[in-house]
């Protein structure tokens, strides 16, 4: 029997939030007011919230020259400034004027906490003194940075950790590229982010605009310079930001699918009672007509829970909507947390789940659990404290 039970509490979310992308309305973000000629008197301007175009047009606004916005791109994310007043080719009488209106704002390190296996999991405190977690994943010569988009997350998945904090806020490009920068300098000398995911608290699509402006400015190339296939953003399903994505931005897509029909789905995602596996795969299918993502395949995310989504039934219902559409399958055995509703299947069951999808023929893969010691793996980012050791069994030879 389905360890499922009946609920029927739906997903509180703002009207803004879900109506379709290209009709959102949110607020302007600090980059739009800034750029307007009205600052109020003692507030400062956080140039970490510019993308560089927009910091072109600010300059040329205030009667400047678009190049001033080059020449400090090139500081803060080339040479790692911090401090207005080392832009040493900027004239003194200018780097005086940007201290008067413009600030390069930097996120607190609350605490490092180091994996066993080399991943580190980031608390950052924000400047209203809310906290988000970043974590840094080393595997070979690749560095990805795992990156949250929202102080906890309103979509209430109901196995995952962040969500027992509940509804937050969106975070500003700023604090999206406080996490890059503030990660960055964590890395030994010489050694470089290469890939950034955003998988961590929050949904990513919930706070598009400055999604978008964050994705510029990490492949811009007097910024990090990060190529948009080394970027990946991870939905729990919001249709119409998804096409909105697609016609914006070359990035990779994955879906956090997690369950092959709508009653599991309904029951862990409750996303799902308002966009369903078909209206998810119809959107798919349309997203991946777009020009920008003709060659890509889509990722589905699918968690193996203990006798929720874990049978072989589930496992050829999975290939079927695999080849629905262009994709691969990743598949992440569920990683406990403090309260967990749920259990990790035995390492007998994943494997056997795994060789039914590989059998198939479908592109499956495992995830490779990492930090799951320190709470950092996937659906373990909570803001609860000290972490405590989940002994893992060893894999069958």
């Amino acid at each position: 029997m389905s360890a499922i039970h009946h609920d029927t509490e739906a997903v509180h979310l703002s009207e803004t939030q879900l109506v379709p992308a290209t009709e959102v309305t949110a607020a302007p973000t600090a980059l739009q007011t800034a750029a307007s000629a009205s600052i109020a008197p003692n507030e400062r301007i956080d140039l970490l919230d510019f993308t560089r175009e927009a910091l072109e047009q600010y300059f040329i606004e205030q009667g400047d020259k678009a190049f001033r916005a080059r020449q400090i791109f090139r500081w803060i994310y080339k040479q790692g400034v911090t401090d207005i007043a080392e832009m040493t080719d900027l004239s003194r009488a200018m780097r005086e004027h940007l201290l008067e209106f413009a600030t390069i704002s930097s996120l607190e390190v609350v605490r490092v906490m180091d994996s066993i296996d080399g991943t580190k999991k980031i608390l950052f405190r924000l400047k209203d003194g809310a906290q988000v977690e970043a974590v840094l994943i080393p595997i070979g010569r690749r560095i990805t940075l795992c990156i949250s988009s929202q102080v906890g997350c309103a979509l209430g998945c109901r196995f995952c950790y962040t969500a027992t904090m509940g509804p937050g806020r969106n975070l500003t490009i700023a604090e999206y590229m406080g996490q890059f920068l503030g990660s960055a300098r964590l890395l030994p000398e010489g050694k470089t982010i290469t890939n950034v995911v955003f998988m961590g608290m929050g949904e990513p699509l919930i706070n598009f605009q400055n999604l978008i402006g964050t994705l510029s400015i990490l492949t811009d190339e007097l910024g990090p310079k990060l190529g948009a296939r080394r970027l990946t953003v991870s939905t729990a399903g919001l249709c119409p930001q998804i096409l909105k994505l697609g016609e914006t931005f070359p990035v990779r897509l994955a879906l956090s699918l997690h369950a092959t029909t709508d009653a599991q789905r309904d029951q862990i995602m409750p996303i799902n009672q308002r966009y369903n596996l078909k209206a998810l795969f119809d959107t798919l299918r349309t997203f991946q007509k777009l020009p920008t993502q003709q060659s890509l395949p889509v990722t589905l995310e699918y968690t193996l829970i203990q006798d929720i989504n874990d049978s072989p039934e589930d496992a050829k219902r999975l290939i079927k909507l695999s080849r629905s559409v262009r994709s691969k399958i990743n598949l992440i055995p569920y990683n406990e947390h403090p309260g967990a509703p749920y259990k990790r299947p035995s390492q007998e069951a994943i494997a056997e789940f795994l060789r039914i999808l590989q059998v198939s023929g479908v592109l499956a893969t495992e995830r490779q659990t990492r930090g799951d010691d320190i709470l950092a793996a996937c659906g373990q980012l909570a803001l609860d404290g000290e972490a405590k050791k989940i002994r893992r069994p060893l894999p069958p030879r």
